[in-house]
């Protein structure tokens, strides 16, 4: 039995997700003069934890319950709490006191106990709460600040530390519902199974409008104490949950890059170190979507929402269906003020209990103050009218179906309404539904003279778009903050529904149109790229409607390019992929296979796939851009210049050199002829060529052309642009093969500075900039930052590119003849044998590269004394040199000393 005045005045019994109210429990009382006792603050690693909980409950006078929906649920928790009501099951000595930090209903016996009540209480309040609730005689103020930092407690060891009833840390999250009504059941529920999954995901599916996202905005706000950090991730495209998952990296500082799958990958080993965070993928499209954008560990939790029904191999499933009668009923009562219990039973039943249509009809009746009667007739005639039915028929057809009429039907009543006071409110929502979700709110009015009237003209005025926008929110068509207008996606497929055929089409093309204007046609400058990444998902969104009804396909083509070409300078090569192949096949099929901006669009394609590692494919792209540019506008416009270009860098990577170095000397001279000696393109054209001519084993060459590219590039662009950190980088190679080794290092660490700094520390670019940087300190002799160097670029471009890609071929051949010189032999044997595998899979047997693959290879195999294989490849890598390159180049020559040396 426990004794009053033994021992700590307080035991405080908890589960383990309330750890942070439980700490802020005791140190409040703890600063009140009391003492207490808890596990998270007083059990130690190495004593027996059921003698600790023993002893604490034995010797403490009182117990603390913290209760939440995870504590009624915890039989650890009810075996702690039974003790002391065992020993005051009236309730009159005060021993058990419960204090509540999350809605919840106390259990059994304790269901008749007062408890002390800390939801949606400020510090202040919560803590004047508490020691009153503790406190047996009148309580007495309490006047200290909150000093927010996790320092001890005068007069106590107790660390201080957040107050948790002030929320997550870090934060996102909508707004709160303030009308959301019911789904207490669903809610204790989905917490009970967010907490044991840890970080497996649990997804909320259900048909649309059926409340999944307001689930997850409630859940996010009443649990908010569980977490430090909550973040919200609209997950309707692979881009747009990159950009959140990168806001949320720089939330918790996370180094900013361009590259943003390399960012994602840094916030994810951040968050495998931590718990206490919430991560909620909303309106998910498939469990594909997600595939290497979830967490892969750490103590967090994620919560999914979608209408796709087979999350099994990925999450854990949790159906979300409609509203209960009596919520339903409940939610009309409160939303618009109802007092007809009958009717308002009638009217959930004719709604279907679906909370989009439940929301759109109080939105109506409490804005117009229509009857329930006269409403519920309107309903039903209209239902009638729109689809033929009967009130009963409309829940005899498939259940998305039914759903769908009804948001249909509402939304129909309210927009007759809504067209009277804002005529120019019903056409915004025809523009909306061709857009993504959350749309910017000042897109439409970027350029009115695209907008059929009577939007053009209200979009041009701000005090008329403010009044047609809050048209529109009154009557819960659309989800408005300052900066958006979040339109659902049932809502936006009844707007299309209702248009018939000639005018979807139409919006169609008006929303093509205004995307056209508003989206930068220079997406590859860094600068551009915060509004390609804000407008990318209703460029996407469009883009799928004009494809669909089949308009538009000219400007379709060219977002689709321009916004393959954004993903591709960020250094997300495999999401630009299915874009330039889709600008490719919309603007062949609108303007036939021939056109001029084919070969634009195809050798954009060439591009992204030479990023790849597709060089063959990109050879194939960029051969036919070329035949068919040259044929529409002549073999020296300027556009040929840049193909030619482009091909030769492709035919260089293929080890076509001297075909190679044909290309780029045509190129140059097109591109000279056509635009001057000075212009910036010239400076990458002599940089192209200088490469090859460098590969070819003319050093001297190659270092004027690089040189004189350098010199035209920062003077047109300024000496941080990166292009330049490019230009430096490749003359550095230069010099490092020229053996001017210092000169080749300024130029090197010079270019690796210029490129972190315009393209973050992980864009792929970093990873040549460090192998180059890595292999110059190699030669001077500084084996381990060489490594360092190395190891480095080898990570960054695995990560962006995959573990096949021809570049990861070099870089582990390269990362093997550092660790060969530092003895480590079998680690080096190691790299050079897989960077054989890799190049010889992706180039073919071979290319020029694969002689020196081969030559580090053999001569990590004769430092191990395996020399009759070092022989065998030192051979091979001769024969490849000698049949590729010429028996007196560089290369070749290095490799015949090598083989030569087997000899001695």
């Amino acid at each position: 039995m426990v004794s009053e005045g033994s021992g700590q005045d307080f035991f405080i019994s908890y589960t383990e997700v309330n750890k942070a109210w439980a700490c802020w429990i005791a140190v409040e009382l703890e600063r009140a003069g009391y003492t207490t006792v808890l596990q998270a603050l007083d059990f130690r690693p190495g004593h027996d934890f059921v003698h600790e909980m023993h002893h604490a409950m034995a010797s403490s006078a009182r117990t603390i319950a913290v209760l939440s929906p995870a504590y009624c649920a915890s039989e650890f928790g009810e075996l702690e709490w039974r003790t002391a009501f065992k020993a005051d099951p009236s309730g009159e000595r005060g021993l058990l006191v419960l204090v509540r930090v999350q809605p919840c209903q106390p259990p059994g016996v304790l269901a008749t106990r007062v408890y002390v009540d800390l939801i949606d209480l400020d510090e202040d309040s919560a803590r004047a709460r508490l020691l009153a609730g503790v406190d047996r005689t009148p309580p007495r103020p309490i006047a200290a600040p909150f000093p927010g930092a996790a320092a001890p407690v005068a007069g106590t060891t107790r660390p201080l530390g957040r107050f948790p009833g002030a929320g997550p840390m870090v934060s996102n999250q909508p707004a709160r519902n303030r009308a959301f009504t019911g789904r207490d059941t669903a809610l204790t529920r989905l917490h009970s199974r967010v907490a044991e999954a840890g970080v497996t995901a649990v997804a909320v599916h259900g048909l649309g409008g059926v409340g999944k996202t307001a689930l997850a905005v409630e859940f996010g706000h009443r649990f908010a104490s569980d977490y430090d950090i909550i973040w919200w991730i609209p997950a309707e495209q692979p881009t747009t949950i990159i950009t959140a998952l990168t806001d949320l990296a720089g939330h918790l500082g996370v180094p900013a890059s361009s590259d943003q799958a390399a960012t994602v990958a840094a916030l994810f080993a951040l968050l495998r170190g931590r718990g206490r965070w919430l991560l909620v993928y909303d309106n998910a499209e498939h469990p594909d979507g997600l595939d290497g954008l979830l967490p892969p560990g750490g103590a967090g939790s994620v919560l999914v929402t979608s209408r796709w029904p087979a999350w099994g191999q990925h999450a854990d499933p949790e159906r979300l269906d409609v509203l209960d009668r009596a919520e339903s009923v409940q939610y009309l009562t409160d939303r618009a003020h109802l007092t007809d219990p009958d009717r308002t039973d009638e009217l959930a039943e004719l709604l279907g209990d679906l909370p989009l249509a439940l929301e759109e009809a109080a939105a109506y009746l409490e804005q117009t103050g229509l009857g329930l009667p006269e409403y519920l007739a309107l309903v039903r005639d209209r239902t009638r009218e729109l689809f033929g039915l009967g009130t009963s028929d409309v829940v005899a057809v498939d259940r998305q179906e039914a759903d769908r009429r009804r948001v249909a039907t509402v939304w129909s009543v309210s927009l007759d309404r809504v067209r009277a006071e804002a005529p120019a409110a019903e056409a915004l929502m025809a523009l909306c539904a061709f857009l993504g979700p959350e749309i910017p709110r000042a897109l439409p009015a970027t350029h009115p003279e695209l907008l059929p009237e009577p939007l053009a003209a209200a979009v041009a005025d701000p005090l008329v778009y403010s009044a047609t926008l809050a048209a529109v929110g009154r009557y819960s068509l659309a989800a408005l903050t300052p900066g958006s207008v979040g339109v659902h996606r049932l809502v936006a497929a009844v707007v299309r529904a209702r248009l018939d055929p000639a005018a979807e089409r139409t919006w169609a093309q008006t929303a093509v149109a205004l995307l056209r204007h508003a989206f930068p046609d220079d997406s590859e400058e860094v600068a551009r790229w915060p509004d390609c990444e804000q407008l990318l998902p209703h460029l996407l969104a469009v883009c799928e409607h004009a494809q669909r009804l089949d308009v538009s396909g000219e400007q379709s083509g060219w977002l689709l390019g321009r916004a393959s070409t954004y993903l591709r300078e960020r250094g997300q090569y495999r999401q630009a992929l299915p874009l330039a192949q889709d600008a490719v096949a919309v603007t062949e099929a609108a303007l036939g296979p021939d056109h001029p901006t084919i070969g634009i669009l195809r050798s954009n394609l060439g591009d992204v796939l030479r990023d790849l590692g597709d060089l063959r494919g990109a050879r194939t792209q960029l051969e036919n851009a070329l035949q068919i540019s040259e044929t529409a506008l002549g073999p020296d416009h300027p556009d040929i210049g840049i193909l030619r270009s482009n091909l030769g860098d492709v035919l260089r990577g293929l080890g076509d050199l001297y075909d190679a170095r044909t290309q780029l000397e045509k190129a140059l001279q097109i591109s000279e002829t056509a635009l001057g000696p000075d212009h910036p393109d010239i400076g990458t054209r002599r940089s192209n060529l200088g490469n090859v001519l460098r590969d070819l084993g003319d050093l001297r060459g190659a270092r004027t052309q690089l040189e004189h590219a350098l010199q035209i590039s920062e003077t047109a662009l300024g000496p941080d642009h990166p292009d330049i950190g490019i230009r430096r980088s490749n003359l550095g190679r230069v010099l490092r093969d020229l053996g001017e080794l210092h000169d080749a290092h300024t130029q090197c660490k010079r270019a690796l500075q210029i490129s972190e700094t315009a393209l973050g520390p992980d864009h792929p670019t970093i990873g040549i900039r460090r192998n180059n940087l890595g292999r110059v300190l190699h030669d001077l002799g500084d084996l381990h930052s060489a490594r360092t160097q190395l190891e480095h670029a080898l990570q960054i471009s695995e990560t962006a590119l995959g573990p096949d890609h021809p570049d990861i071929g070099t870089w582990r051949s390269n990362l093997g003849g550092v660790l060969r010189d530092l003895g480590e032999l079998h680690d080096a044997h190691t790299q050079c044998k897989r960077a054989l595998q890799i190049s010889e899979t992706a180039l073919g047997p071979d290319h020029h590269t694969i002689g020196t693959v081969r030559n580090n290879l053999g001569r990590v195999l004769h430092d191990l004394g395996d020399l009759h294989s070092a022989r065998t490849q030192l051979e091979h890598a001769l024969q490849i040199s000698e049949t590729a390159l010429g028996p007196d180049h560089p290369q070749t020559v290095t490799i015949r000393v090598n083989r030569d040396q087997l000899d001695d």
